[in-house]
């Protein structure tokens, strides 16, 4: 190993030889989220339950075991098995800093990342970075750690003054560590215009070249990693870009190739086919190959519905597509890690046994999660509450075309999803926080510990063993 450089669109070692970084997320872990370890809402809400319903001692128990547990030796050394060379690791900013005493770094989170970089080394696989929930929140998913499905850090400079600080923080402490490859600034942003992308950027790379000047440092497109129109120029000579390539053929399709709704409207459909697949690819990451830079596909993946041994056809047909993918980013040179390696059973390429005590525990809470749809990403903008929601927004079109003669309110689309978002998926959600909680508060501490291990220690996982081989072969190429 040695430090990866940039070579025009090439990654290159000290060599002059190309490297491909590709490989998985470690989604879930450092930055926890609701559909991959099976709690309501958000992680800031659910830590703040558990803390009122068990304690503080078995809170502090709660999560440690389950970080301790979560990512392992073992989980490196599967990955090495099957050809990665590149892990994603995202973090919260919460377990550097607390938002009532900023820039007071905690620093116990190193223990983790210095451990990922020891196990990278012991194993040749590369470390990216990824900060991904922000201070202030640079989108308003749940994925950033957001209970109030408001973005805040574009329009306030102290908050992007600690973004720029955190990472200097962290880039002090990586500078000459060779197995991080790249430094990921911030998970899909979602900023109001792109100037104000373009300004934070630079902001943040100044700030960690200040002490770092040798890592890559990547920059994901505006709106949730898509759209790199109106980006400046490359400012500086080692940074590349990166793309999220979420497709409604691997999130929706009962049939591929085939006609599938699309997942960014409520209405309309594409016919998805290796061809789409490929002009998606190109239209999107268009400005990164005409600037002739890096282009990492961040994030892609497919969503399962059946059981890890037992997929369904629509499943097996999500797994075609999710094929293709890999073939047309192969085809065209992108570094890529799918999204994400290990979860309770939506898209990982490990899981938890059905019979493990902690899926036991949730598996209640988890089939109204499923009947209401009060995870985003695995509802689909399906769920009774989300018919509830498709109902109020057209009595409020009905009324105004009644009384006004205006017909041009679109209530299936952007406003039936952002309704969704904010009522169901974050306030009813939020709601159910203290729910997961108390299914665990019968348990002593060691009971907490061995629950987690028995859950997500990988020796005792399932693979998807379909979606291995897929990985593996497309590692391969």
């Amino acid at each position: 190993m040695s430090f990866l450089q940039m070579q025009g669109k090439d990654i290159i070692n000290e060599n002059g030889e190309k490297i491909y970084l590709r490989g998985v997320s470690f989604g879930g872990w450092l930055n926890m989220e609701n559909f991959i370890t099976g709690y309501p809402g958000a992680e800031s809400s659910v830590r703040k339950a558990i803390r009122e319903e068990l304690g503080e001692d078995k809170y502090k128990a709660f999560f440690d075991s389950l970080l301790d547990s979560f990512i392992t030796e073992a989980d490196f050394k599967f990955l090495a098995e099957i050809g990665s060379t590149v892990i994603r690791v995202p973090f919260n900013y919460r377990h550097f800093e607390d938002d009532i005493n900023p820039g007071k770094y905690k620093d116990d989170i190193f223990k983790y990342l210095d451990k990922v970089v020891e196990f990278g080394r012991k194993y040749g696989i590369y470390i990216i970075l990824d900060l991904h929930a922000a201070q202030g929140w640079q989108n308003e998913g749940w994925h950033s750690d957001n209970p109030q499905n408001v973005c805040l850090m574009w329009d306030n400079i102290d908050y992007q003054n600690r973004v720029a600080k955190l990472w200097q923080h962290i880039a002090i402490r990586y500078k000459d560590e060779e197995y991080v490859a790249a430094y990921d600034l911030v998970n899909e942003p979602n900023a109001p215009t792109v100037e104000k992308i373009n300004g934070f950027y630079k902001k943040i790379v100044k700030a960690i070249r200040e002490v770092d000047k040798k890592h890559i440092i990547f920059l994901e497109g505006n709106h949730y990693s898509k759209q790199f129109e109106g980006f400046e120029e490359p400012f500086d000579d080692n940074l590349a870009y990166s793309s999220h390539n979420y497709t409604p053929a691997t999130h929706r399709a009962r049939r591929y190739p085939g006609p599938v709704v699309e997942m960014e409207r409520a209405t309309g459909s594409v016919y998805a086919d290796k061809k789409w697949l490929e002009d998606s690819l190109l239209e999107r990451n268009g400005w990164i190959i005409e600037h002739q830079r890096p282009s990492w596909v961040g994030e892609f993946g497919a969503l399962f519905d059946g059981d890890v041994n037992n997929p369904t056809p629509a499943d097996g047909e999500r797994l075609k597509a999710l094929r293709d993918q890999l073939e047309v980013f192969n085809k065209h040179e992108q570094h890529w890690t799918i999204w994400t390696y290990k979860d309770i059973g939506v898209q990982g390429l490990v899981v938890p046994k059905s019979d493990s005590e902690y899926l036991k525990r949730i598996s209640g809470l988890n089939k109204i999660k499923r009947e209401l749809g009060l995870d985003a990403w695995t509802a689909r903008n399906n769920g009774l509450l989300h018919a509830e929601t498709s109902k109020i927004l057209k009595v409020v079109a009905n009324s105004v075309a009644t009384n006004l003669n205006e017909f041009s309110l679109d209530y299936s689309g952007e406003w039936f999803r952002k309704l969704g978002r904010e009522s169901i998926c974050s306030t009813i959600s939020t709601m159910l926080s203290s729910v997961y909680a108390a299914q665990f508060i019968d348990l002593s501490k060691k009971e907490i510990k061995k629950m987690h291990e028995q859950a997500f220690k990988f020796e005792n996982l399932e693979k998807r063993d379909y979606l291995v081989e897929v990985l593996k072969s497309a590692l391969k190429q």
